[in-house]
């Protein structure tokens, strides 16, 4: 696997990527060590996401309407 700097980077990223394109991988270095790897996007199928933390509301009864309840919790801002 080729490696590059974080500078190199930054100076020569269409040089880089066109490599990508070819089908290697690029270790990226960042004084010294690595931080990432650049390679081409696998065109397989990706896992489904899951909204798991999008669901803890879930069965709430005072955030029934987001709307609401938002409102609710900003007016104390706007009270004199």
């Amino acid at each position: 696997m080729k490696s590059a700097t974080a500078k190199e980077l930054g100076q020569k990223t269409a040089a880089l990527l066109a490599e990508v394109r070819r089908g290697r991988q690029i270790a990226i270095t960042y004084r010294g060590r690595r931080i990432a790897v650049l390679a081409p996007f696998d065109k397989s199928p990706q896992p489904e996401f899951e909204a798991t933390g999008f669901g803890i509301w879930k069965g709430r009864r005072d955030m029934q309407t987001v709307d609401k309840w938002l409102n609710r919790v900003r007016a104390a801002r706007y009270e004199t």
